[in-house]
């Protein structure tokens, strides 16, 4: 994943068999007989699909482009404020023992006098959506790369609690009434911000977000 085009390939490729997956989910529900147990079963059961697809393209999108970032090899002058924060951390990470003032003057010296040097960025592992991909996690990802969240801070009780919440309930056993139309309009909501989050990743690598601006 060293080019543009293979970085959006993956992507591509990610989404369209999340996409047709959802999709074919969502025609079961529409094929079920109205109000029946079996299309309730149905809408149920997939919340915690969509929410599967939302965490896993997330964090699918997120980790490429941190890994085609990472794999750039661009100085610390060259890479945006967020990527430099990334490699420091990873850095004094593998600094066992290390005081915080000793840490801060490894940061400040590394500004100072290693600009031109080229940063080890932690992409091998990817990003951590710590298996609860809420709002708040989300946006905080989206800034660790530089990234903008802002289009969708709107959808944050939609994550939260429409999505999130009603999978955690349902995941554990509860039983929650979801019925077609809801899914429904959940469904269309996930396919939108995961269509989003990929959009965004193929345009901040297309117009080189990654980079420092002066």
């Amino acid at each position: 994943m060293r080019t543009v085009s293979e970085l959006q390939d993956a992507l591509d490729e990610d989404l369209a068999w999340r996409r047709s997956e959802l999709h074919s989910f969502l025609g079961s529900v529409r094929r079920a007989s109205s109000d029946s147990t079996t299309q309730r079963a149905l809408c149920r059961a997939g919340v915690p699909i969509l929410y599967a697809h939302w965490e896993g393209h997330s964090k699918f999108c997120l980790s490429a482009y941190l890994k085609f970032v990472g794999r750039r090899r661009m100085t610390y002058s060259e890479l945006h404020p967020a990527f430099v924060a990334l490699a420091l951390e990873a850095s004094l990470d593998s600094r066992q023992g290390v005081s915080h003032s000793r840490k801060l003057i490894h940061r400040v010296t590394t500004l100072l006098d290693e600009a031109s040097t080229r940063p080890q960025i932690p992409w091998k592992k990817g990003v951590d959506t710590q298996s609860n991909l809420n709002s708040e996690r989300c946006f905080d990802l989206f800034a660790s790369l530089g990234l903008d969240s802002n289009p969708i801070h709107l959808k944050a009780r939609l994550i939260d609690y429409e999505l999130l919440r009603a999978r955690n309930e349902i995941a554990h056993g509860q039983y929650l009434n979801v019925d077609a139309r809801s899914y429904e309009e959940l469904h269309h909501e996930i396919i939108s911000m995961i269509e989003f989050v990929r959009n965004t990743v193929s345009a901040a690598a297309e117009n080189g977000a990654y980079r420092r601006s002066f």
